[in-house]
């Protein structure tokens, strides 16, 4: 039998930790036959250390994403691109309706956003739309927060966008997911920097930082020294670092854990609250 590393065997955690990503999430692509396990005589799943590693370099970049109810997304459309504010609510709390939870929405909501930059890219939507849509869709989202209260006590996430990138989007619903989940969203929004982040990070009422950035205006020479600047400070002090958006984080360094969609952030803070509450 071979000894070589390759042949390693690796439990969730660990294959979770070499990916980078919450253990949720590693199960729910095994689930989807993503990529292979086998399964220990009491239950539990083991990766081959290989399989993770060709996993990282080829599938985790490029998650599947679900289908969207095409109504949903030319509904919303219209209106952003319309300007028309309310109307957008409307469209996003119908959806949710139908939906059950913001994360869903999240999810949707990007391919839509996709599907406008596409748009965007071929002159089928003018620059001024573009703008219309991205900002109208930030202030529904924005209102929408106002409208989920949030329990006395409620552990805090700080939300921000690496120094330097000004899509703050996905924070805007990254906060309806937090919120639906019970946490308190601490808005930073876009040019926040490092110092601001290793202030924040340090704060004993603040338990996770999520920061995100598109693959726009980050390289990962600068994501890569941006989280060896906040990671050991977090690390110090306890502070979940997550990281969100299409920009390319490094995995699986200091502890920080990389969401690939509002799906495995949903599932990453109930198993939070899970294990709070058995403690």
């Amino acid at each position: 039998m071979s000894n070589s590393p390759q042949d390693q065997f690796l439990s969730s955690a660990e294959a979770a930790r070499l990916l980078g990503v919450h253990a949720a999430s590693l199960k729910r692509w095994s689930d989807q036959g993503r990529i292979d396990c086998v399964r220990t005589p009491g239950g539990h799943r083991r990766f081959l250390r290989a399989d993770v590693e060709q996993f990282s370099k080829q599938s985790v970049e490029r998650v599947p994403k679900q289908p969207v109810e095409s109504g949903f997304t030319k509904r919303l459309l219209k209106v952003l691109v319309a300007g028309d504010q309310p109307k957008a609510e409307a469209v996003l709390l119908d959806h949710w309706g139908e939906t059950g939870r913001w994360e869903r929405v999240g999810d949707d909501v990007g391919v839509m956003l996709e599907e406008i930059g596409a748009s965007w890219l071929k002159g089928g939507i003018t620059t001024a739309e573009e703008h219309i849509a991205s900002e109208t869709l930030l202030r529904s989202l924005a209102r929408i927060r106002t409208m989920i209260p949030n329990r006395p006590r409620a552990p805090l996430c700080a939300l921000a966008t690496a120094p330097g990138d000004e899509h703050t989007l996905a924070l805007g619903l990254c906060e309806l997911v937090l919120a639906e989940h019970d946490w308190q969203p601490l808005w930073l929004g876009r040019f926040s920097p490092v110092e601001m982040l290793l202030d924040i990070i340090q704060r004993p009422e603040v338990d996770m930082l999520a920061l995100s950035a598109s693959a726009f205006s980050s390289t990962p020479s600068t994501l890569r020294g941006l989280l060896c600047r906040l990671g050991p400070v977090a690390i110090a002090c306890q502070t979940q670092l997550v990281l969100g958006g299409s920009g390319a984080w490094p995995h699986g360094v200091f502890g920080s854990l990389r969401m690939r969609s509002y799906a495995d952030f949903g599932v990453f803070l109930r198993e939070l609250k899970a294990e709070g509450a058995a403690k």
